[in-house]
């Protein structure tokens, strides 16, 4: 061969195998892409996605031993709920559980750690990312090792895939004995504690509690059996005898909890023997959701779709497995809660709640396309098969109690002609208590969702408080401060007093309007009261007459209602004389095609000044401006205030003028308020007395 051609070939071979391994590269990455994916009926070579899977887990240098299971956890249950037929699944949960548990601990194993691996939670003291072992001060590093703390959320998800996995007959002898050392290391005292950390029923707890109970069971010769049971019959017990949770904040720590509440039950045999309880527990949940295709939470923000985010939810049709519809963390996980919850029960309202947060709901008239229908049949099989549809549960407006077979304490109050589709829907906090991740306690009272015709108007406070001055319970409440002090908010004013007094709840219905009411004892000082009553129209108006009748500890202090609303743009350049504010809803559902904003109006009287504050909201509403509306007025010892605000939802590009000019308002000598929004005449009597008028 002559020269030039040799080198021809030399090159043509050259670009053949950069070329073939550039190939092998792009088809490595694409079937390593995408897990757990939506369906695996497709794949032509398993055993290629297998062993890739595996081998690119092991070769991470780190995970979330908490978290990242909760995805594979669902794919189980896809696996399952199917019949088992999708031998394809089976086979990617083998290669998950043997790359991130059985390679990752030989991998350990090679550099002298393999003892330091668990699988479970620990109690190891240290910072976030480390642990010291008592045991020659060895170090134990997080999302290597193990999770920490948290690490035990996702071991519910890792024992049950494994014993899926052993009833297929999908591992060896050898891979078994390997898992059995390794839970067992996991149980030994030098990493749990059972005696200490959280006792009581919490995320941490509950969350934790899952993968130790399956552990039990599967093991029954493991380390500390006696005392890992006793701690399990401890936190039940808490729960138990309570006779709920008291962890308020929905987002993110109730899916957590929940979820281990449901593993607990599960494995405690307590769906047979305190079915009742646990259906009470999902009742109560069921009352924070609505078919507003929105969804509010006291001191954390749940921020739907919206409809400019027209990819987000086609994601979520294309794979609602994974997916879910609200903002939040571990949307889907939130969804497949209530998924178990209607599966135990063969509930239709629960599953209703499933369909809600996992694709957003139906429209009002229930009309949606074929992709949103292909979704619900895709994610919901297991009930189609068996009959069971959604139902709308028929609540209205009501008082929502903690431990409702037990203590029965009232926590929300709700206002609702229905939870169908489009209906208005306002909720108010009102547990005076504290308990876990209550932060500030000046949340209660606030109002904390008002939401109508497919807009969330008010309610996404954020739980991450700390550095906004006075909590963001300031706002959506009536307010009271003492003299010279920065009205709504000063980072030097006081902290909330007070008591709810029982006896002033109501909630009713008449056509379709709701009325609420509820007051509050030694509000921010003894001897005052704080008393709010609110009236609901179907039409979706929202009027709220607040009477503070100040004591002598708060003579002379600044109060009035405020209200937080979405800022845009440059914050607000607002008269003290203005007694009207408009701001754009913080939220739509995903069918809403028309914007909509909030009007709102605080009935003008002499002696009285209206402003608006600007603030940054918390890391979970994406840094949010709002704009902060309120009115103010110096309360006298021993004489009744009386605050009258009107919320009017409308259009976008509607002028605010002309929204204000369909607006009146009026307080007598005696307290009684009307206000009158077009034709709708709305009325609350100083004793309660209500009426709506057309």
């Amino acid at each position: 061969m002559k020269p030039r051609y040799l080198l021809l070939a030399v090159v043509v071979v050259g670009w053949l195998g950069l070329n073939a391994s550039s190939v092998e590269a792009q088809e490595k990455e694409d079937i390593l892409a995408g897990h757990p994916r939506p369906s695996y009926d497709d794949v032509t070579n398993i055993d290629a996605m297998e062993k890739a899977l595996r081998e690119s887990l092991a070769a991470r240098g780190s995970y979330s031993f908490s978290r990242g299971w909760w995805g594979w956890d669902r794919l189980r249950a896809r696996y399952v709920d199917g019949g088992r037929k999708d031998a394809n699944a089976l086979r990617i949960l083998r290669a998950v559980f043997r790359g991130l548990i059985l390679d990752w601990h030989a991998k350990l194993q090679a550099k002298g750690e393999g003892d330091l691996l668990y699988i479970f939670f620990t109690t190891l003291r240290g910072d976030k990312r480390e642990r010291v072992l008592d045991v020659g001060g060895r170090t134990v590093l997080r999302d290597l090792h193990g999770g920490g703390y948290h690490g035990g959320w996702g071991s519910a998800a890792r024992m049950r895939i494994y014993e899926e996995l052993t009833l297929a007959g999908a591992l060896t002898k050898e891979e078994q004995a390997r898992f059995k050392r390794i839970v067992h290391q996991s149980l030994e005292r030098r990493f749990i504690d059972f005696r200490a950390k959280n006792q009581n029923a919490t995320n941490h707890a509950f969350g934790n509690a899952g993968g130790i109970a399956i552990a039990l069971r599967l093991f029954p010769g493991a380390p500390q059996v006696k005392q890992a049971r006793a701690w399990l019959d401890r936190i039940w017990k808490d729960f138990s005898d309570f006779g709920d949770w008291k962890e308020w904040t929905y987002y993110p720590y109730g899916p957590i909890f929940l979820h281990g509440m449901v593993d607990l039950a599960e494995e405690l045999g307590k769906f047979e023997t305190e079915r009742k309880f646990l259906y009470a527990i999902g009742r109560r949940c069921l009352g924070f959701v609505h078919g507003g295709g929105l969804r509010g939470n006291p001191n954390s923000g749940a921020s739907a779709t919206y409809p400019k985010d027209k990819a987000r939810q086609e994601e979520i049709y294309a794979d609602p497995w994974n997916r879910g519809y609200y903002k939040v963390e571990q949307p889907a996980r939130d969804g497949h809660f209530w998924y178990r919850m209607a599966q135990h029960f063969k509930d239709p309202e629960f599953l209703w709640a499933a369909e809600q947060v996992l694709l957003g709901g139906r429209p009002p008239g229930g009309k949606v396309s074929p992709e949103y229908l292909a979704a619900y049949d895709q994610r919901f099989a297991w009930f189609n098969r068996r009959g069971i549809r959604p139902k709308i549960p028929a609540g209205k407006s009501a008082v929502g109690l903690i431990s409702p077979l037990k203590r029965k304490i009232p926590e929300r109050l709700y206002l609702s002609p229905g939870r169908a589709s489009g209906k208005p829907f306002a909720s108010f906090f009102v547990y005076d208590s504290t308990g876990s991740h209550l932060n500030p306690p000046e949340v209660w009272g606030t109002l904390y969702e008002y939401c109508a015709d497919g807009a969330k108007l008010l309610g996404t406070a954020g739980k991450y408080t700390d550095d906004i001055p006075g909590g963001s319970g300031a706002y959506d409440s009536l307010m009271v401060s003492k003299p010279g002090l920065k009205f709504p908010i000063d980072a030097a004013g006081p902290m909330r007093g007070g008591s709810l007094d029982r006896d002033s709840l109501r909630a009713e219905n008449r056509k379709g309007d709701c009325f609420g009411q509820y007051a509050f004892g030694d509000y921010f000082g003894r001897g005052s009261r704080w008393t709010r009553q609110a009236v609901l129209t179907r039409e979706g108006f929202l009027i709220v007459r607040d009477v503070y009748q100040s004591g002598k500890a708060t003579d002379g202090w600044q109060a009035g209602p405020t209200w937080q609303c979405r800022g845009e743009g440059e914050p607000a350049v607002h008269s003290p004389r203005q007694n009207w504010f408009d701001a754009p809803a913080w939220d739509h559902a995903w069918w809403q095609k028309q914007k909509k904003r909030l009007f709102v109006s605080i009935h003008a009287e002499k002696g009285r000044s209206y402003g608006v504050d600007r603030h940054r909201t918390s890391q979970d509403i994406s840094g949010a401006p709002t704009d902060g509306f309120f009115s103010k007025a110096n309360v006298v010892a021993g004489r009744a205030a009386v605050f009258l605000s009107v919320l009017v939802p409308h259009n976008a590009g509607e002028k605010p003028a002309d929204v204000a000019r369909r607006i009146k308002t009026e307080v007598d000598g005696g307290g009684n308020a009307t206000a009158t929004v077009g034709r709708v005449a709305i009325t609350i009597a100083a004793d309660g007395a209500w009426r709506v008028r057309r």
